[in-house]
């Protein structure tokens, strides 16, 4: 007689409904059934202020500087500035020889004494018509020519005296009494630190962010000091060179500043006003680009979009979103169109 556990058709009975519950594990859930959501973080697109700092470094320069050279070659006759010291405008700091111009001078004056003296005579006979229009004419044209040679004259000798221009302070003296001096000889340096101008250069692309009455600050090496300015002048047209506009600031309170000195500019732009500012991470490409996964009804959706200044945390968004709008800025490499995604909101 055979045991029914050895019986072959038993066994089989057995084993198979073994079979069938391993095969539906491992075909997993039912034709059908739908997978679950993939969570992400999103962030919530909305209108915020924001401004950018530009840092850039620049140039310090006098609020006026100028190389003071003779207008005449001449011998220096007498200094009457100290070296470093601050001078007011007009001041005398240079005194070249002019005694051959007083000679001359005082020779016009004898003849122009005589000039005017034949043309009161020469009036009074015309007076009575004794004297023919030509000698009247001769006369008055020696007298203005006379004139005009002591006006020219007056000017020589004014050249000789070289006065500062504008109020500030002189450099080192590079000359000395009884020099002879010509026009290509400079004499001394005149700086005016009442006031420091900032040179600096600015990338293209913030042209149109930068006005005049701008503030800014900076610093310079071995001062602890930050300094404000306020933007003056704008070059009005960028270099071809190397793509920037010249601003040119300017600093009121200049205390321990030098002209030429190395300047680290920190400018502020204007808050933005137009587009929106998302996540840096949020970025993805796109085949127009760039562009932001939106997750609307549950499903997402690349929508391609332009950028505008970018931070080391965030960037702008001018066209693509709109306010309210749900980005997603996690598990951006398993998120496709169309998928179901879970807000999660950061």
């Amino acid at each position: 007689m055979i045991s029914p556990l050895r019986s072959p058709h038993l066994r089989r009975l057995l084993v198979l409904p073994w079979l069938v519950a391993a095969a539906v594990a491992q075909s997993g859930p039912p034709s059908g059934a739908a997978a679950s959501p993939l969570r992400a973080e999103v962030y919530i697109v909305k209108r915020a202020p924001f401004a950018q700092t530009l840092a850039t470094v620049g140039t310090l320069r006098a609020n006026e500087s100028v190389t003071l050279v003779p207008e005449l070659s001449r011998r220096l006759v007498k200094i009457h500035v100290v070296e470093g010291s601050d001078v007011a405008a007009g001041a005398l700091l240079f005194k070249l020889d002019d005694s051959d111009l007083l000679a001359e001078l005082g020779e016009l004056d004898v003849r122009l004494s005589l000039a005017r003296a034949n043309k009161k005579r020469v009036d009074s006979l015309a007076s009575r018509s004794a004297i023919s229009q030509q000698e009247i004419d001769i006369s008055t044209s020696e007298l203005n020519l006379l004139e005009a040679q002591r006006n020219t004259k007056v000017v020589q000798i004014a050249k000789t005296e070289i006065r500062a221009p504008f109020g500030g302070r002189v450099g080192v003296r590079l000359v000395s009494e009884g020099a002879f001096v010509s026009p290509a000889t400079p004499l001394i340096t005149l700086q005016d630190v009442s006031r420091i101008k900032v040179d600096f250069p600015l990338p293209e692309r913030y042209s149109g962010e930068v006005k005049s009455g701008q503030k800014f600050s900076f610093t310079v090496a071995g001062n602890g000091v930050v300094f404000e300015g306020v933007v003056a002048v704008l070059e009005p047209a960028i270099d071809a060179t190397t793509r920037s506009l010249l601003v040119r600031g300017l600093c009121t309170t200049p205390k321990g500043l030098l002209p030429g000195g190395f300047a680290e500019v920190a400018l502020t732009l204007d808050e933005l006003a137009n587009g929106f500012m998302v996540p840096s991470q949020a970025i993805v490409p796109s085949p127009r680009g760039q562009g932001l996964y939106i997750i609307s009804a549950g499903k997402a959706r690349l929508q391609a979009v332009e950028l505008g200044i970018r931070t080391d945390e965030q960037v702008q968004i001018l066209r693509g979103v709109s306010d309210g709008d749900v980005v997603a800025i996690t598990n951006l490499l398993r998120i496709r169109p169309g998928l179901a995604v879970t807000a999660e909101q950061r």
